[in-house]
């Protein structure tokens, strides 16, 4: 019956980012964002705070898009109503993103139970999906559409082959696994069905990445020239020690010149401090640059320029490339919204001026 709904929605529908933002013009050079498993602790439970967190750091880079492998809810037992108040709680949060979130489902938010299903498509759209990016095709697979252990058959094997092109390289998005880190003791369930078959069909399909979840943890591992990535950590329970991937954090990934450049990046490594009207400092605690196209800034007037620099160790200003991309009027002020690229370990002061 859940196979059923499934091939019928998804012919109808397609798939839509579940924030309703719709995809920005194609470019070759682009940024976007994979993460997943943010899912609360338990039933009837708010989104947590690592992912509010998250999702303001997320906006504040402001990539084109954003992946993620699912277990956005909670789910598993929880009752409908208690369902549906989740879905009612986390949309204004990915509403809050300026750029498309696309979800592949994991097991919570469907856990075998019709009714979840109805209720997730019914919000979100189709479970799974292709659009295609800057000479890339990103492909959001459900690996929880069975009743017993997860993987992918039927239906969806036959859009995936078809979906799937050797001339096109394709980034895919999924829940369970294919490949399992060494220490995860879930064994037969930690991973989808007959691995080897699901990569020798992402191989023959010219799969470039995989981004997993379900496995609160990072974990990159290399099969045949294929990234495999798990990325679980967007504010579930972790899984693991910090030694194993036991961390909160996103992938960002940078796509030029038909490459994709991973770097994973730890949460609050982000921070903006007000310093008084129409200034901020933009805190980068990361290890890596990270590129900003949407940080905010209030004031009581209309900029016309900005400033920006940090200190460095001997007292010299250095100064920082920045843009006032658009500014808008906010009750009795204006928001002003600024692209530059954030220093590593450096606090950027970015001062606006009449």
């Amino acid at each position: 019956m859940i196979c059923t709904l499934v091939c019928a929605l998804f012919v109808q529908s397609g798939f839509p980012s579940i924030n309703k933002r719709p995809l920005p013009p194609s470019k070759t050079d682009f940024w976007f964002v994979a993460l997943g498993d943010n899912r609360p602790a338990g039933p009837g439970l708010p989104p947590t705070r690592t992912f509010r967190d998250l999702i303001e750091e997320v906006g504040t880079i402001g990539p084109e898009f954003v992946l993620s492998s699912g277990d956005l809810l909670y789910g598993n037992e929880e009752t409908l109503d208690q369902y549906k108040q989740e879905i009612v709680r986390m949309r204004p949060l990915i509403e809050t993103l300026p750029c498309p979130f696309f979800n592949a489902p994991g097991n919570h938010e469907i856990n075998n139970r019709e009714d979840f299903f109805k209720t997730y498509t019914d919000a979100f759209g189709a479970p799974y999906g292709s659009f295609d990016f800057g000479g890339f095709r990103f492909v959001a697979v459900c690996t929880e559409i069975p009743a017993q252990n997860p993987s992918i058959f039927g239906a969806q094997v036959d859009w995936l082959k078809k979906t799937l092109d050797p001339r096109i390289p394709s980034v895919v998005y999924q829940h369970h696994p294919v490949f399992v880190r060494k220490s995860n003791n879930e064994k037969e369930t930690a991973h989808v069905q007959d691995p080897e078959t699901v990569h020798k069909m992402y191989l023959d399909g010219g799969v470039r990445m995989v981004v997993e979840g379900h496995d609160h943890i990072y974990n990159m591992q290399v099969h045949d020239g294929i990234d495999y990535r798990i990325a679980g950590g967007a504010g579930a329970p972790l899984d693991g020690p910090a030694e194993e991937g036991g961390y909160y954090h996103f992938v960002l990934v940078h796509a030029h010149d038909g490459k994709l450049e991973p770097t994973v990046v730890p949460m609050s490594t982000l921070e903006i401090v007000p310093l008084g009207d129409g200034a901020i400092s933009l805190c980068d605690y990361a290890n890596i640059d990270l590129p900003c196209t949407n940080v905010r800034i209030k004031s009581s007037f209309a900029p016309k320029s900005l400033t920006a620099g940090y200190t460095n160790k001997k007292l010299k200003m250095i100064d920082v490339k920045a843009d006032i991309v658009s500014t808008r009027k906010v009750g009795n002020g204006y928001e002003t919204r600024v692209a530059l690229v954030a220093p590593r370990a450096h606090a950027t002061e970015i001062r606006l001026s009449r």
